[in-house]
């Protein structure tokens, strides 16, 4: 296997041999030469012991009868060496290994051994296995490094808007305070939509970015979901007048859950009804028992079939054409996580699109929802 098999992987990996006689140095290295890969050769497990300590390898070959220290003593040192950790070492020995020798090995994370006379068919298919592995996970290790430099670059961006936004909010909402006249009126009432919209995808960037690093941080309280969702629904109502929300509650909705991450998710829920939606919006909260289940419900054009399995996602939408960040449906399933629930939608031109998020009321009865 080539180097360019496998995206993003480094050009060549690196192999250790140890062995104390030259010339099975260069046997070794005459057997995987075809491999095209780079091998360092080390005489002494002191040198081996260095050579661990300057690079990662991707695979270690070790004699175990080596002048300086063996290669068992050798194995548990390179266990020390945060480079090589956890890199997989074959052992080359000319006798079979006792059974109390392999327990030791494996404890020490030993792969393998290979009983000299070496074949080279042999040991080129395992290191070529072994190979291929590591660098499937140095392709998964820089995926990750990016991934969280970019989740640094997205938090560090909703930070820094949030002050300019702090400034416009405020401005506007002394605007909305003035004596105008219905048009000037019409345009702030305008900007302080616009400012709650971009307020909620500071936000949405924020937990984004958060995520990335985790579970979403909550902190649970005794509340009442259904005095959430009157809220909720009181201040959206204010958002659209010409839309009804129609909210119903139904039996017992305590539980421990963190009032503020709720509000959010559902509030994430009634504005996707409000704003893709037609008609009115209709939440429904009520006792399922150890859990709590809200519905928000809304008709109109349904999500397509081969979105609902990515509705989820970060930066994906029920629509491809849309305003907002994407963020908003993300949002809500890391929130339903933190409290070891969960979310679900069903969307169809009959039925309309129905989001079902069911939340655990405690943690001791934090099970997988159905």
């Amino acid at each position: 296997m080539s180097s360019s098999d496998i995206e993003g992987a480094p050009s060549t990996a690196a192999i250790l041999a140890v062995d104390d006689v030259p010339a099975n140095l260069l046997a070794l290295s005459a057997i995987l030469e075809p491999l095209r890969e780079r091998v360092v050769t080390a005489t002494s497990g002191r040198e081996a012991l260095a050579a661990a300590a300057r690079e990662a390898f991707a695979v270690i070959l070790l004699d175990v009868r080596l002048p300086d220290m063996d290669g068992f003593e050798t194995l548990a040192r390179l266990r020390g060496l945060p480079r090589n950790r956890q890199t997989p070492v074959i052992l080359l020995t000319a006798y079979d290994l006792s059974a109390d020798a392999m327990d030791h090995v494996q404890e020490l994370g030993l792969v393998d051994y290979i009983l000299k006379p070496i074949a080279p068919a042999l040991l080129r298919s395992k290191v070529i296995a072994l190979v291929a592995l590591y660098r499937r996970g140095e392709q998964i290790r820089r995926r990750d490094e990016a991934l969280a430099a970019k989740d640094r670059g997205i938090a560090m961006l909703a930070h820094d808007l949030q002050s300019p936004l702090a400034v416009v909010a405020m401005s506007a909402g002394r605007l909305v305070r003035q004596d105008l006249d219905p048009s000037a009126r019409k345009t702030a009432d305008r900007i302080v939509r616009g400012v709650a919209r971009m307020s909620d995808m500071v936000h949405n960037l924020t937990d984004y970015a958060r995520a990335g690093q985790g579970p979403i941080p909550i902190t649970r309280a005794v509340i009442d979901l259904g005095d959430v969702c009157r809220d909720l629904t009181g201040e959206l109502g204010q958002l659209d007048p010409a839309r009804r929300i129609d909210l119903g509650c139904e039996g017992n909705l305590v539980g421990e859950w963190d009032q503020t991450r709720l509000h959010q998710a559902l509030s994430n829920l009634v504005r996707n009804a409000l704003k893709y939606g037609t008609g009115d919006v209709v939440v429904r909260a009520r006792d399922a028992g150890d859990r709590v289940e809200i519905t928000v419900h809304n008709d109109g054009p349904p999500i397509p079939p081969e979105r609902l399995p990515i509705i989820f996602g970060a930066f994906e939408r029920g629509q491809q054409e849309g305003a907002g960040l994407g963020l908003g449906l993300y949002i809500v399933r890391e929130i339903a996580k933190a409290h070891a629930g969960a979310v679900e939608v069903t969307s169809s031109a009959e039925r309309g699109t129905t989001f079902v998020l069911r939340l655990p009321r405690r943690v001791d009865q934090a099970s997988p929802a159905p």
